[in-house]
């Protein structure tokens, strides 16, 4: 990921200007620590819901999480407890890189419930 806005890693998409740092391996480190949590808070009945979450939120120089919020509710609380929990539960992240100056990297977290990342329904 360079400079500019809006790059986007799978259902992970990065809001603020990263300056030029390769975000790419934490990113990574991030995407499967908020999976893992999410997938542990993933309840049985959601099985056969279907459903988008959308989450932005920052991280901060330190690693802490700040500003979370819901950008897009699924309008199911089975679905949008655990999307939110895997950010809460992930929190704080690994610190951010050194060599990034800026003061927090925004991020948005997308996730799907039984459906295509495009928000189609799977076949």
């Amino acid at each position: 990921m360079t400079q500019g806005r809006a790059s986007a890693m799978g259902p992970l998409e990065v809001l603020t200007d990263t300056m030029g740092v390769d975000f790419n391996p934490y990113l990574a480190r991030v995407l499967h620590d908020v999976k893992q949590h999410w997938y542990e808070l993933i309840p049985e009945s959601a099985g056969m819901k279907k459903g988008k979450v959308v989450l932005e939120f920052a991280i901060l120089k330190d690693g802490n999480v700040a500003g979370l919020r819901v950008a897009a509710t699924s309008g199911d609380i089975a679905l949008d407890r655990p999307a939110y929990g895997s950010i809460t539960g992930s929190n704080p992240f690994p610190p951010l890189p050194k060599e990034f100056t800026g003061p927090y990297l925004g991020l948005r977290f997308s996730y799907f419930y039984n459906l295509n990342t495009d928000g189609s329904e799977l076949r």
